[in-house]
């Protein structure tokens, strides 16, 4: 998916030789004036701001450098304008620049850049089953009504409660609302759940019926109350606690860069594809 500023100004750069001077300036420098002056003289962008957010060398090159560069200003749709605010990752030896760089041997550069698991994310109020002492930590962002969470996410809840000397699951709200908006209420649901000490409600949750497009929260409620053998009622559902839970999840989802559901990381590093079965390999 392509990133808001690339969106606005509709680039696509391979390999741009950078036309300023100036020796003096660093590689990044001039990657940033160059940028300033290209999105600049697009009428569709105002009050442009330019920083570097961050540099890291590029391991295998003493010449190549990544750069993430964070744009903000305001963009125009239709007849009005909009803020946006919008990282990207560019690389550089300061003569040009691209979007992309790979090592020969398929290492993709912009890897560099991951934000990483820390130790704040290991929270106790996120810890849902094991010790937090355990030996592997798990960090799982779900979505109830995600297909692919629903085959796979319980399943693996399951097996790892079995072992809490062993592994320490530490559970995120990340309902996909655009795609099912019923799944907000519903990890409200679970997450009153969480903090209640229902924890067997959060994998039961799975199990609902509910239509993903389902608007009617009294609906959802009663199907949560069903699958899990609760008895919640509305006042619990627009609890403000869950509403500030379900924000700072989601703020973390953001913080991490995590775009889709299951995500899941094993001891700070992402699993991807057969996330259970790599799981029940650990030892």
């Amino acid at each position: 998916m392509k990133s808001r500023i690339a969106q606005i100004a509709s680039i696509s750069i391979v390999a741009t030789s950078l036309l300023f001077g100036g020796e003096t300036l660093s590689k990044e420098m001039k990657l940033v004036n160059y940028l300033q002056a290209k999105f600049s003289s697009n009428p569709n962008i105002r009050n442009l701001a330019i920083s570097i957010a961050d540099v890291q060398p590029i391991p295998n090159s003493k010449e190549w450098e990544g750069v993430k560069i964070h744009f903000s200003g305001q963009f125009r749709q239709g007849n009005r304008f909009f803020p946006f605010s919008d990282k990207q990752i560019f690389f550089t030896d300061g003569n040009n620049f691209t979007e992309n760089l790979t090592s020969l041997d398929g290492r993709d550069w912009k890897s560099l850049f991951a934000p990483k698991i820390e130790a704040k994310h290991y929270s106790p109020s996120h810890l849902l089953f094991g010790n937090s002492d355990a030996k592997h930590k798990i960090v799982v962002f779900s979505d109830p009504l995600c297909p692919y969470c629903k085959s796979r996410v319980p399943k693996m809840l399951e097996y790892v409660k079995k072992y809490p000397k062993t592994f320490a699951v530490y559970y995120y709200h990340l309902p996909l609302e655009r795609i099912h908006p019923a799944s907000v209420p519903l990890a409200k649901l679970m997450y009153i759940a969480q903090a209640r000490g229902d924890k067997e409600a959060v994998i039961k949750a799975y199990n609902t019926s509910v239509n993903p497009r389902e608007s009617d929260e009294k609906k959802i409620l009663e199907e949560f109350n069903r699958a899990t053998g609760l008895k919640y009622s509305e006042t619990d559902l627009h609890s403000n606690l869950a509403n500030q839970a379900i924000a700072k999840d989601r703020a973390t989802a953001k913080e991490l860069e995590v775009r889709g559901t299951p995500t899941i990381y094993l001891d700070g590093k992402k699993v991807g594809g057969n996330f259970y079965e790599k799981i029940e390999k650990v030892d």
